[in-house]
């Protein structure tokens, strides 16, 4: 039977299939293989295994690209602007980094900033400033490097209460430029005064020179209210570079002042620049600061709400505004923790 061709053997013109039972076929099920390649096709479209890979390939670039990107950023980081200095303690208020230190400490840092000798910035910052660096992210990225950020207001102070790392008193602009004069008689240190309005940096100086005998004040200038040519910002700066300073004292407004700072301080080559708002005005008596009662209290902005409102009174409205929106956020997210603690 072996030994037979197959033309011999019977119903061999036959298919096979024909006598093979005919099993119903399983409706396809979706596999992890198809799950991970969903997102590249339509339901209405064939797998096709080269447009897969194709499109693997370019998203695995693209990552590739986004991490290289990301350590990029990470390596080319800005220096910070200040000197190797043995750290603080720090705190944050509305996202901006404060110090928390006091007046004593502050001016002891000061010295030894200059002793340094590396081009620095030291900031007060009050409830506007804050609002400022929620506006300006320059401004933001610029406070986090600066030497030193000093609490300038009171509702910062009050709301520092809240962190682990408290504010231990306000170190405003308007008492630090008297308290750098005084070392200055002590210590000599160099003292340049820039900005504020015509004959007003003038007549600051001397008013320090007058109440502390021995204050160094190394030059003064005061820029006009327009734009510099190239020519006249260079001199400027060559003006304060050959005055030889050891501290700068800014007075160009917010956030004006810090981008100024920002900008030239590495031309400077000053070992310490402050951006001191209005003290100039107040040293000048152009200003008057509010009764020691009103700052204790926080009302200083009140009083100077009256005394200047056509200029003060816009910026206190948008300072309450911000301030009202920031405790809001604060309370969202005290609740929003303590019910995830609870949970």
């Amino acid at each position: 039977m072996s030994n037979q061709s197959n033309e011999s053997l019977p119903y061999s013109h036959i298919p096979t299939s024909v006598f093979l039972p005919r099993v119903p076929r399983k409706p396809p099920t979706s596999s992890s293989a198809d799950l991970a390649i969903a997102p590249f096709r339509t339901p209405e479209q064939s797998i096709d295994g080269n447009e897969i890979e194709r499109k693997l390939e370019s998203r695995l670039l693209e990552i590739e690209r986004s991490r290289h990107e990301f350590l990029q950023t990470e390596t080319q980081r800005p220096e910070p602007l200040h000197s190797p200095l043995p750290p603080l303690p720090e705190t944050r208020v509305w996202g901006v980094r404060f110090h928390a230190i006091t007046m004593e400490e502050t001016l002891d840092r000061l010295e030894a900033i200059v002793a340094a000798g590396k081009p620095s910035v030291a900031i007060t910052a009050n409830l506007n400033y804050a609002m400022l660096c929620d506006k300006h992210p320059r401004l933001r990225a610029f406070t986090e490097r600066a030497a030193l950020v000093l609490c300038d207001g009171k509702p910062v102070q009050w709301r520092s209460r809240l962190e682990r790392v408290q504010l231990p008193e306000r170190v405003t602009g308007a008492d630090l430029i008297y308290r750098i004069a005084e070392r200055s008689a002590r210590t000599k240190l160099r003292i340049f005064l820039y900005g504020a309005a015509e004959g007003i940096a003038e007549k600051a100086a001397r008013v320090l020179t007058e109440k502390y005998p021995g204050c160094c004040i190394a030059g003064v200038l005061c820029p006009p209210f327009r734009t510099l040519s190239e020519k006249e910002k260079q001199d400027q700066i060559q003006s304060i570079r050959d005055s030889k300073p050891d501290v700068l004292l800014i007075a160009l407004g917010q956030p004006k002042g810090e981008f100024w700072i920002e900008d030239n301080l590495e031309a400077l080559q000053v070992p310490l620049a402050i951006q001191v708002g209005a003290s100039f005005d107040f040293v000048a008596g152009k200003a008057k600061r509010a009764p020691r009662l009103l700052q204790t209290v926080g009302a200083e902005w009140l009083y100077r709400t009256f005394t200047d409102p056509r200029r003060l009174a816009p910026r206190y409205a948008q300072n309450a505004w911000f301030l009202g929106k920031s405790l809001h956020r604060d309370l969202v997210r005290w609740f929003d923790a303590a019910f995830s603690t609870t949970a």
